[in-house]
């Protein structure tokens, strides 16, 4: 046996520890060499063939497989005579296609969203009977709402839904000034509204109250947190985004002594710009009491007496 001390600091500066080397069965104080593992064996070398074999979509890594996968390209992958973000569809409705002709109308939803709302005032208003599926169309690679499809044909952003509806809802194309106006509503005030709803926790609380439970109580429960990212995000996303009072005067100017944007009575546009309105009307939201304040309010006024629809 071998005894060694080792010295260090602390209470106990000085430990001692015994040593007893493995000892043979023929011979003392040498130790077994049968008790050490043996070395594994090192891997063959790679197989060029192989891989050669298994083709080169096998060498792809795992994650750049699931990305390709997760993440199509939407010029390449959106459904024929689709379109994408603020684009016209490819291929024009057909022009002898009347309200009568809309026979089978879907439209990919969801409660809250402003566009999605206008665009269910729009088809409720012009008494087009459709169907609502909430949530994104799961099998095509534009992930946004609202999706409308019509007859068969695929029509994304409100935008463009109502450029394309007007000549079968109102009879005409949108004259320049009307396209103007609901363009500077869909990309502009609308996401105004959005932002200034989403700084203030009374209005995000007005807009809980709208969806009704159980959804209402988590946002209830996050409208102290959610003025603390959310309008940030708005405006990065959309750089030079004006005020809702901005677009508030904005809009008074397009309608000038009008009674409706349309001229004496109301047209797509006017429905579609109430439409859009009218979540955060019904929340009692301060954001849209900002942009009517421009001078909008007898529009307003007028629109809630024309259009029946509300949300429930």
């Amino acid at each position: 046996s071998t005894v060694r001390k080792i010295s260090g600091h602390g209470p106990h500066p000085t430990h001692t520890y015994k040593y007893t080397p493995t000892r043979t069965h023929g011979s003392q104080g040498q130790a077994n060499p049968s008790s050490s593992r043996p070395r594994r064996a090192p891997p063959p070398p790679p197989n060029p063939a192989h891989h050669e074999r298994r083709g080169a979509s096998h060498r792809t890594p795992v994650r750049a497989r699931v990305r390709d996968r997760a993440m199509p390209d939407e010029k390449t992958h959106l459904n024929p005579g689709s379109n994408e973000e603020k684009k016209d569809i490819v291929e024009p409705l057909p022009k002898e296609w009347t309200k009568e002709s809309l026979a089978d109308v879907t439209l990919h939803n969801s409660k809250l969203s402003p566009p999605c709302a206008k665009m269910r005032a729009v088809l409720s208003h012009y008494k087009i009977d459709f169907k609502i599926v909430e949530g994104p169309k799961k099998d095509s690679s534009y992930k946004k709402i609202p999706v409308l499809l019509v007859n068969g044909r695929q029509i994304n952003d409100s935008h463009i839904m109502i450029k394309n509806l007007a000549p079968i809802l109102d009879g005409k194309a949108l004259s320049p000034e009307l396209l103007e106006i609901e363009e500077i509503f869909t990309y502009g005030a609308m996401l105004s509204l959005e932002r200034e709803c989403a700084s203030s926790c009374s209005d995000l609380c007005g807009c809980a109250g709208l969806i009704g439970c159980p959804l209402c109580i988590p946002l209830g429960c996050l409208s102290c947190c959610i003025p603390c990212f959310f309008p940030a995000r708005i405006s990065k996303n959309n750089p030079g985004l004006k005020s809702v009072e901005e677009y508030g005067q904005i809009l008074k100017e397009k309608l000038g002594d009008k009674l409706f944007f349309h001229g004496k009575e109301a047209g797509i546009v006017d429905v579609s710009l109430y439409g859009g309105m009218l979540a955060f009307h019904q929340a009692k939201t301060a954001a849209l009491e900002n942009l009517l304040s421009q001078g909008l309010e007898r529009w307003f006024d007028d629109m809630a007496v024309k259009v029946s629809y509300k949300i429930h």
